[in-house]
């Protein structure tokens, strides 16, 4: 994607959803759009329209869906740019005092000396609950 590009988001329906699911439908699909690049899009306003079957740049209809009113809904909106979004991590919201028990605490339990940024991956991946549990028993 690029400046000026549309972005598009689409879902097939078949006349069994109810006005509230389109409703929701509508309400997700800017988020939708934003999340489901890397970096996150900027986006314009969302433009919506309904495309039937054979329409023009329509993608053949997936087998699964079939019923009284078989339709594309498709969102699009101009990308206006680009966010990098840095993931929030769990050792982020820590101060470093704490921050340095737990790094103590992952140090002798994996038995070795292991570089900050390692033992930082490790705490992340195991969490609030495993690192708390972690440095209750250096503790002890």
């Amino acid at each position: 994607m690029k400046l000026g590009d549309l972005a598009e988001y689409a879902i097939w329906v078949d006349g069994t959803e109810t006005e509230q699911m389109l409703r929701q439908w509508k309400a997700d699909c800017g988020f939708m759009m934003v999340q489901s690049q890397e970096p996150a899009l900027k986006l314009g306003p969302l433009s919506f329209e309904i495309k039937q079957p054979g329409e023009e740049r329509d993608p053949q209809v997936p087998d699964r869906i079939s019923g009284p009113d078989v339709r594309l809904l498709v969102a699009t909106a101009e990308v206006l740019g680009f966010e990098t979004v840095k993931a929030e991590s769990f050792i982020d919201g820590l101060d470093k005092r704490d921050l340095s028990k737990l790094r103590k605490a992952t140090r002798e339990a994996q038995g070795r000396h292991l570089p900050d940024a390692i033992c930082d991956q490790i705490i992340d991946r195991m969490g609030p609950v495993a690192a708390g549990a972690l440095a209750e028993r250096a503790l002890h």
